[in-house]
């Protein structure tokens, strides 16, 4: 059993960002090249990718987050889900984001193994505009920035 004390130690909380533009090109989980506003293949159906779009140190907790539509996404549908490796949807289910709002993550309290941080999209047409900018807020458990008195 041990004895414990009051906690002195706080910790700043961390920011990751990561933005996107219709034609901006990322590989995929499977290591396949894309954009995140055409059609593979020109196929009519809806496409779905999946990109790792931050590495969170182990023992990281998401405390918080949005994902901001800047400008609109101009396609039927624009869904998006933001998750990590293990849970793909774990802060933000299937949401259609096309039009310029700010939605705001959902934080569970899960404590990572340093799993990336993943988005999915979905788009039911190619776009030819469209930015978005994702930010998380995270703590890693046992840091410490700075020590404060009594």
């Amino acid at each position: 059993m041990s004895t414990l004390k009051a906690a002195r130690n706080a910790q700043w909380p961390l920011m990751m960002e990561f933005t996107l533009n219709f034609n901006d090109t990322m590989a995929d989980i499977n290591g396949v090249t894309r954009d995140f506003g055409s059609l593979a293949g020109g196929s009519s159906a809806a496409t779905i990718y999946t990109f790792a779009v931050a590495n969170l140190p182990q023992n990281a907790t998401v405390i918080g987050g949005h994902w901001v539509t800047e400008t609109a996404f101009d396609t039927a549908g624009y869904d998006v889900t933001v998750g990590d490796t293990a849970v793909t949807n774990r802060y933000l289910a299937s949401s259609d984001l096309k039009a310029t709002a700010l939605t705001a993550l959902v934080p569970t309290g899960y404590r990572g193994a340093g799993e990336n941080i993943v988005i999915t999209v979905s788009t039911d047409d190619a776009c030819t505009t469209g930015k978005a900018t994702l930010r998380l807020w995270y703590t890693i458990q046992g840091r410490s920035n700075e020590v404060q008195t009594n």
